[in-house]
């Protein structure tokens, strides 16, 4: 955890001790910042697949511009498969 993050969680502690004082069913103790960070970090198995497609097609360019259309012709096949997961 960097100062940052450190800092404001520790600032939305305080104030949700503050807010528990005042009105305990509005407090969040935190957990709202911390699920935040958490869920920003994960990346959808999309994601994966658009990556590896883009690093498909420079490959795919690259036998295109070597004229070696067998290996193209299988990499632009992985490329469909995989457009089609999406």
């Amino acid at each position: 955890m960097t100062e940052e993050e450190y800092r404001k969680l520790y600032n939305r502690i305080k104030r949700d001790l503050y807010e528990e004082f005042l009105d305990p069913d509005t407090a969040t103790y935190g957990l709202d910042v911390i699920n935040e960070d958490i869920y920003a970090s994960i990346e959808s198995p999309e994601d994966d697949i658009k990556r590896e497609i883009d690093s498909l097609k420079l490959i795919l360019e690259e036998y295109l511009t070597t004229e070696e259309y067998e290996k193209a012709a299988i990499i632009n096949q992985r490329i469909n498969d995989l457009k089609s997961k999406l």
